[in-house]
């Protein structure tokens, strides 16, 4: 794969970037594209207590939240760019599946996706703003087509959509009220296509275009290189192209 990168957000200057997520099938990805062909600073968060590279963060708690916050105080970290690449479709574990028909729909699943995929969300922009430079950078959050509300043309998986449909109405309201204060800060959310991770396993089926992580991680990488100032607010796909809400 080609994963020469158009060097216009990543250029000469070191650039500090925080990856939510950083070791999932995605968020990995993501971090050895960084790392590999960028001149970057790198910070991740994961749920693994026994990483000790990353920062520890449970993004649905509060207190986790804030703790994340004190390191970041303790380091004096700013960052030019956050990337989340938390998210769920399915646990199998806790039984939680897309739903194929209404009928299917029950409270664990929609409050669950809600919570990963829509509340996290609102959450890492409430607590990383004031960790975030003023001057040139972007919020990234991974998001799905499948929360295209115009787009939508054959149903299914409604918690799912729901999750993601509210996301990006996270990130679009929440890019309004930033640019006010963050004139030069671009939020917005990337559809990284059907990438064969744990997360995608079971669907990809499904799916045409299937991408592994690295070829996902270099066009995401390339689309934000690509960015300006005209995407703040906006939901892109994988090419920078943008996605109807």
């Amino acid at each position: 794969m080609d994963n020469t990168i158009n060097n216009k957000f990543f250029d000469a200057t070191p650039k500090t970037v925080l990856v939510l997520g950083g070791n999932g099938g995605i968020g990995k990805a993501i971090r050895d594209e960084i790392q590999i062909n960028t001149n970057s600073i790198l910070f991740y968060t994961s749920r693994n207590n026994n990483d000790s590279n990353s920062f520890y963060l449970d993004g649905t708690s509060n207190s986790s939240w804030e703790n994340l916050c004190h390191k970041f105080n303790e380091h004096n970290i700013k960052f030019d760019l956050v990337i989340n690449c938390i998210g769920i479709l399915h646990d199998k574990f806790n039984g939680l599946n897309p739903e194929k028909s209404i009928k299917e729909i029950n409270e664990k699943n929609f409050i669950n996706n809600i919570k990963v995929n829509t509340l996290i969300t609102a959450y890492s922009l409430k607590y990383l703003i004031k960790y975030i430079n003023k001057s040139k950078a972007i919020y990234a959050s991974l998001t799905a087509r499948l929360g295209s509300i115009s787009d939508n043309n054959i149903g299914g998986w409604i918690s799912y959509r729901a999750s993601k449909a509210a996301e990006h109405m996270v990130i679009k309201t929440a890019s309004i009220e930033l640019s006010r204060n963050y004139k030069d800060l671009i939020t917005i959310g990337i559809h990284p296509g059907t990438v064969d991770t744990k997360l995608s396993k079971p669907f990809t089926k499904y799916s045409k275009n299937i991408f592994s992580p690295n070829e996902a991680a270099g066009k995401i990488i390339n689309v934000l290189n690509k960015i300006d100032g005209s995407s703040n607010g906006k939901i892109l796909d994988y090419n920078g192209k943008t996605i109807s809400y």
